[in-house]
């Protein structure tokens, strides 16, 4: 009797368990994801020099930036690497300092970007390009009120704009 009561209720709290781990690997990712996006644009302003935030396919052995972050791909959980471009190329080059590297996020199925272009943020915070501003949809798999938004703009500012039903065309 006290088996199948507990089975019950296991039965009963599994569902609730599961999307409580969801919304907590989503939240923790978008938090990690936005810090360093501010560390980004802060070192930028900081250096006064371009620093570029870009997605990697092995970031911790091999940190090169890696498109192909676009719809069908799941983007940015391969990791993303922060460095100081010196040379101007766009790119990450041997003479670049890496300032972080985010290795790969496991806990959800996908980071999917708007536009494969890397965050390139200038001397003054702002992005490099207009281009370089995009939207990012975390865990696109999952439930639409378990998915966040976020809005990277040409300024560089990073707001969460909600859930995946979610847009950034408005005011940022």
């Amino acid at each position: 009797m006290v088996v199948a009561v507990i089975a019950i209720l296991t039965s009963l709290a599994a569902p609730s368990f599961i999307g409580l781990f969801q919304s907590n690997a989503v939240s923790s990712n978008v938090n990690a994801f936005m810090a360093d996006v501010r560390f980004a644009r802060s070192e930028a302003i900081r250096r006064g020099s371009t620093v570029i935030m870009c997605r990697s396919n092995a970031p911790e052995t091999a940190p090169a930036c890696d498109g192909g972050s676009g719809p069908g791909t799941n983007g940015w959980v391969s990791g993303w690497i922060i460095f100081e471009d010196r040379d101007g190329s766009g790119g990450y080059n041997a003479g670049d300092e890496v300032l972080r590297v985010q290795g790969p996020i496991t806990n959800i199925d996908t980071m999917v970007a708007s536009n494969t272009n890397p965050f390139e943020f200038v001397a003054t915070g702002r992005m490099r390009t207009i281009s370089s501003a995009k939207s990012l949809q975390f865990g696109s798999n999952m439930p639409v009120t378990r998915q966040r938004m976020v809005c990277v703009n040409s300024s560089g500012r990073a707001r969460i704009a909600g859930d995946g039903n979610a847009s950034c065309t408005t005011d940022q």
